[in-house]
């Protein structure tokens, strides 16, 4: 390109000196004003060019990623940085509060986690007194300023940081913010710029695209777990089918010995069930164990995994018959059990 338009101004030139013969000051001038205009003009559209062939390979990198949850935040603002920009966090939204997940820093893992401490140790509550609620509101990209002396900020993030202009955009999913992505260029004299700003928005709607992704496939394992253990039960039910008995109650006959290998039916439920954690019990589900041992209710426990309702009340039903409990309070009675409590 640059290559074209100089030969186009000397041709140009060789046409304007033989038709005018010498170009008068003022034309010269003008002619010179143009040809820097145009020089500028290329010179940005090979910087666009060049940050559309780095979003497209980080959009390329995130679509080869596996298909986990906790691997795709954790490579998010590593190909933020490998878009230009110095470095990057990646943080979820849990209603109105903010909390850090990841941050990177190339080289300096030090200074990645310091960054990332600060925001976790400190969760900032979204509202009028921090710039990140008109995200959260618009659902928009934001740039900030002069950032050391913004009152609006996350100041122990900012102190740590030493940042002095960054740029955030939101991670939107169902039309709701779950996660923020920020991002500055410190090592530059200058600020980040309303174009930085779209191409970190540009590399969000990517994000979520591979969260969801993930998200699926990780709930589509779950399913299956939940299936095999469901056949295997079948399975289990149909070996045992030819096993008859004679006993007209379940009642035990006190006058028969008990063998301590015996299973005695008339023992409290509890001490039936298995250990939990012999239970086969998936990652997911003793997540909705623990929560359920808190007192939550199927929409909390929603909200706090960001599944579906639906979701919950199978895992509920799953964490039920695989620890032989009748309902919710003697699962969480397993989980107090098993944990000391």
């Amino acid at each position: 390109m640059k290559h074209l338009l100089q030969q186009a101004w000397s041709d140009l030139a060789s046409v304007l000196d033989t038709e005018l013969g010498e170009l008068s000051p003022e034309l010269s001038a003008r002619l010179a004003k143009l040809q820097s205009v145009d020089r500028l003009l290329v010179d940005r559209l090979d910087e666009r060019t060049g940050i559309a062939a780095r979003l497209a390979d980080a959009v390329s990198q995130l679509e080869a990623a596996p298909c986990s949850t906790e691997e795709i935040v954790t490579l998010a603002p590593q190909l933020i940085c490998e878009l230009g920009f110095h470095r990057a966090i990646i943080s979820r939204v849990d209603g109105r509060l903010w909390t850090s997940e990841c941050a990177y820093v190339p080289d300096e893992p030090e200074w990645s986690d310091a960054i990332n401490q600060a925001g976790r140790q400190n969760p900032q509550t979204l509202g009028p007194q921090i710039h990140e609620t008109e995200i959260v509101r618009r659902r928009e990209g934001l740039l900030v300023t002069d950032v050391q002396e913004d009152v609006r900020v996350n100041r122990p993030i900012a102190e740590v940081s030493l940042s002095r202009s960054y740029v955030a955009a939101p991670i939107v999913s169902e039309g709701r913010v779950v996660g923020l992505l920020h991002a500055d260029k410190y090592r530059q004299s200058g600020d980040v710029t309303g174009e930085d700003c779209q191409l970190l928005m540009g590399f969000a709607q990517s994000l979520r695209l591979a969260l969801s992704r993930a998200r699926m496939s990780e709930e589509l394992a779950t399913l299956r777990t939940g299936l095999q253990s469901i056949t295997d039960a079948i399975g289990q039910t149909a070996d045992e089918a030819h096993s008859v008995s004679v006993r007209r109650s379940l009642i035990p006959d006190y006058d028969e010995p008990v063998f301590a290998d015996t299973p005695n039916p008339a023992a409290p439920r509890a001490s039936r069930s298995r250990r939990i954690a012999d239970a086969g019990l998936t990652a997911r589900e003793l997540e909705v164990l623990a929560l359920l041992a808190q007192g939550r209710t199927n929409g909390a426990i929603a909200h706090e995994l960001v599944i579906s309702e639906g979701t919950v009340k199978q895992h509920v039903k799953h964490v039920l018959r695989k620890l032989q409990a009748a309902n919710r309070s003697e699962a969480t009675a397993f989980w107090f059990n098993e944990n000391g409590q």
